[in-house]
């Protein structure tokens, strides 16, 4: 599932950017999972997946801030802002609601979000309860590379929609009730719209 979504940047012009001192590309820090609930997003994933091309595994995680076309400096200062901090691991817990969105299509003008429909290349994702710990780790994130989030709202992404299709289709779904620590805090890189590379990798320790 990945490819469609590519073609669908390379025809609206929404690739990265390149800067004069070279390729850009985009980053973000990220909680991953606790493997339990993974394993049971795993399972979620296959009641939706004939309109929802799974996200894969090892890439389900929490954005806490996210670094548009960033270059080398930025990168850099990126990768050493994780290692220097100590934060107790939250607790990663559902809260039930289903949303649907793309950052990347909303780029695009001709592109209009519609609670009542679910569009080709948008994201679905599960509402996470906020916590004091996860609340710490995404400020300290962010504020650390003067990132601005608008209105942080945790999420997990259950996949990508692969065509337009009724919100009530996952609207219905029944999130998975696990919960437990976060286990790291990472760095990553992104290498399409949905795979990603480990730039920096922070355990964390129980709360």
């Amino acid at each position: 599932m990945t490819g469609f979504l590519d073609d669908a940047e390379d025809a609206l012009g929404l690739k990265r950017a390149t800067s004069s001192d070279g390729e850009t590309t985009n980053a973000f820090f990220c909680l991953r999972v606790p493997p339990a609930l993974v394993d049971a997003l795993v399972d979620l994933q296959r009641h939706c997946d004939d309109v929802v091309g799974p996200q894969h595994p090892e890439h389900i995680h929490i954005t806490l801030g996210f670094l548009h076309n960033a270059d080398k400096h930025k990168l850099r200062q990126a990768k050493a802002l994780v290692p220097e901090r100590s934060w107790a691991a939250p607790t990663i817990r559902l809260t039930g609601d289903v949303r649907h969105g793309s950052w990347t299509l909303a780029r695009n003008p001709a592109y209009r979000h519609d609670e009542e429909v679910v569009q080709r290349g948008e994201q679905v994702r599960l509402g996470v309860e906020h916590s004091p710990e996860l609340t710490r780790i995404q400020e300290e994130t962010t504020r650390g590379l003067d990132i601005v989030e608008d209105g942080f709202r945790p999420h997990v992404t259950l996949g990508l929609a692969g065509g337009d299709f009724p919100t009530a289709e996952v609207t219905a779904l029944e999130p998975p009730a696990h919960s437990g620590p976060a286990p790291r805090v990472d760095t990553r890189k992104e290498v399409s719209a949905t795979e990603f590379t480990v730039m920096v990798r922070k355990d964390l320790a129980p709360a």
